[in-house]
């Protein structure tokens, strides 16, 4: 059975973490195919998007031209906020005897059940789960012990249980595992503000991307 999974999110703008997790997923599963969803008007977001939804796809686009695994889902799938079933019920047309999946951050997770029209969304694919690191951009040069990494994936499990627990009281059962992967926190406020202060990002963006950031002078204070 093919295996397809969505990767959804702002991107603004994509990084270093976004393509890890999908890598790691894509390890992990042998997924035959990744489709990036880019959130027109994420309204679940608590700040406002500093990139226009083109800027943010073109984005994505540069990001991912390397991987013919990887692709972007079609402009005509997501026409709303509410853009995560048209993205699920898109891709079970496109492939109907495909096993689904959904690559998310745990942080994104946790807001699973406010999403509009979840229980269908939650019936319809897997849940891939990767942690978030707590600390910033200055953790990612120390070493990450084994014990760490287990505390951090025994406590993303323990997310994940919480929200099958909350879609069960609304009688969805999920499915869902925890990727196999060291915690990130690679994050796209940061770098928003990291550019805003003149400061580099070329260690936690593709080198496209960083230029493509540069040429059109986005998140410049």
């Amino acid at each position: 059975m093919e295996k397809v999974a969505i990767l959804g999110g702002t991107f603004d703008p994509v990084h270093w973490g976004h393509l890890w997790m999908a890598n790691r997923a894509v390890c992990q599963l042998g997924l035959d195919r990744v489709v990036w969803s880019v959130d027109r008007t994420p309204g679940h977001k608590l700040h406002s998007v500093l990139a226009t939804f083109e800027q943010r796809r073109e984005m994505v686009a540069l990001a991912t031209a390397q991987r013919p695994d990887f692709g972007l889902l079609p402009l005509d799938t997501n026409p709303s906020a509410a853009g995560a079933i048209d993205s699920v019920l898109y891709l079970q047309n496109l492939y109907p005897e495909a096993q689904l999946y959904w690559i998310i951050g745990a942080d994104a997770f946790q807001t699973l059940p406010k999403w509009p029209r979840c229980g269908e969304i939650g019936r319809l694919c897997e849940w891939l789960v990767a942690g978030r690191r707590t600390g910033g951009f200055e953790e990612l040069q120390t070493e990450v012990s084994m014990d760490a990494a287990a505390d951090k994936m025994l406590e993303t499990n323990t997310v994940c249980a919480v929200v099958a627990q909350k879609m069960s009281l609304r009688g969805v059962q999920i499915r869902w595992q925890v990727l196999a992967m060291p915690a990130i926190e690679v994050s796209s406020t940061a770098i928003r503000r990291y550019c805003s202060q003149g400061r580099a990002i070329g260690h936690l963006v593709p080198e496209a991307v960083r230029t493509y950031i540069v040429n059109h002078q986005l998140y410049q204070s």
